[in-house]
């Protein structure tokens, strides 16, 4: 496991869920990362655009692994269409939450993909996105996430 991974091994933070015939996944992702040894960024368009491609790789690499861990005991395959609820709790109210959303939801969706917890995230499947801004929450800003399978 990397080592960037180590400080999420003990939070417990996801929900699996069955109502009736709908699937769902609960989610709670970081939106700051450890980009380079002294620095923490704001997983952004902005940082996107501007960082190098072997940087962002192993970022979403990070990101794959920290959602593979917290979905490690996760039983719901989404086999259909689904839609996706992105509830923002930010540090800093001059973000941007379409930015923000935009990264986190790619890596999220890409791992899933991977996961074999969604067919694909392709418009075919992926149908319907909500992005909600919540709260400010300095001391732990991050995103929830809901992935509810649909029919």
């Amino acid at each position: 496991m990397r080592k960037s991974l180590k400080k999420f091994k003990g939070k417990k933070t996801l929900d699996s869920q069955q109502r009736g015939s709908d699937r769902m996944i609960k989610l709670e992702l970081p939106v700051y990362w450890q980009t380079r040894k002294n620095k923490i960024t704001l997983m952004s368009l902005n940082w996107y655009r501007n960082e190098n491609e072997h940087v962002k790789n192993k970022i979403k690499h990070e990101y794959h692994d920290l959602i593979r861990l917290k979905l490690l005991k996760n039983k719901e395959k989404i086999k259909g269409k689904y839609q996706v609820r992105y509830r923002y709790f930010y540090k800093n109210s001059g973000s941007d939450l379409e930015n923000v959303a935009s990264v986190i939801g790619k890596f999220m969706n890409d791992a899933l993909k991977e996961l074999g917890i969604i067919v694909d995230d392709s418009v075919k499947y992926l149908v319907n996105s909500q992005l909600i801004v919540d709260s400010c929450d300095k001391k732990n800003p991050r995103m929830e996430i809901e992935v509810e399978e649909i029919e």
